[in-house]
């Protein structure tokens, strides 16, 4: 009887314990799953993230295009330092187009590397509307840098292949400049009376005459070269600056011998111009002529 009883005992055991670990089991292997639910869905969230991040690194941010006209619009509003990049910009896609080689020129202080744009306008688009305006560009870089000769090359070029352009004027008087400057009074001078003789309004009138007027002094032709000088007193009375045309007059006749007519150049230049430093220099001269 004992036996008996110990071997069903032995179930009844196992039945209790099972009646109160059932919960707590049913409760853990809840918990479990849902811990598993989290971490997958944190895990979806992680993937996309880390997928957007590669692909922004992967793709570099770019600067936004502009336009040919919108690079022209900066340069005509005064913003140089803008212009300058877009212009280099939009040439990266038009290396060739003469609107961008020109202004790029001009936007340029390195005045080698500015010719060199403005000689490309010529190569690339001879024929385009701001092809005489490089060329003039030229022969003024060429000029600063005392290339007269190269100067005169490049104003006779524009005067022959581009003879309707409205660049005519400043062509002609820079090539008498250049001409002057380079030892050849006389003919610069015949391209000055050309000048005056054409346009006789021009705005470069009076820069013309002065100019003449300097031809002859730079062949020692002075009693000619203060004529030219003393006819600015008549021609253009009140004009800016006639103190010192008065005084180059004054130092003209000196130099032909002529002091006592230098004498009273200078008297009229103290008279008009009292405090002007010509008239101080020509009050130290005149104690030297008496």
């Amino acid at each position: 009887m004992t036996e008996i009883k110990a071997d069903r005992s032995a179930p009844a055991i196992l039945s209790t314990f099972s009646k109160f670990a059932r919960p707590y089991l049913f409760r853990w292997l809840l918990c479990l799953c849902l811990l598993q639910v989290v971490l997958a869905a944190q895990a979806v969230q992680v993937i996309p993230t880390a997928h957007q991040d590669t692909t922004a690194s992967a793709v570099p941010s770019q600067a936004p295009s502009i336009s040919l006209e919108q690079a022209v619009a900066l340069y005509e509003s005064g913003r140089h330092d803008q212009a300058r990049e877009a212009f280099l910009r939009v040439l990266d896609d038009q290396p060739e187009e003469p609107v961008i080689l020109y202004h790029l020129g001009r936007l340029d202080s390195d005045r080698e590397v500015a010719e060199q744009y403005f000689l490309k306008v010529l190569l690339h688009g001879p024929e385009h509307a701001l092809a005489d305006d490089a060329l003039l560009e030229v022969s003024r870089i060429q000029f600063a840098q005392e290339r007269h000769d190269d100067a005169v090359n490049a104003c006779n070029k524009l005067l022959s292949t581009y003879p309707d352009s409205d660049l005519e004027d400043e062509a002609r008087f820079l090539l008498g400049q250049a001409l002057l400057a380079g030892s050849r009074p006389e003919l610069s001078r015949m391209v000055f009376q050309q000048l005056l003789a054409s346009e006789p309004d021009s705005t470069l009138v009076r820069p013309a005459r002065l100019a003449i007027a300097e031809s002859y002094r730079v062949q020692e032709d002075f009693i000619e070269a203060a004529r030219q000088y003393l006819n600015f007193e008549i021609d253009f009375q009140g004009m800016e600056g006639l103190e010192t045309v008065l005084w180059e007059a004054g130092q003209c006749l000196e130099a032909a011998g002529r002091s006592v007519e230098a004498g009273f150049v200078y008297q009229r230049l103290i008279k008009r111009y009292p405090d002007s430093p010509e008239a101080n220099r020509a009050r130290m001269e005149r104690p030297l002529l008496e």
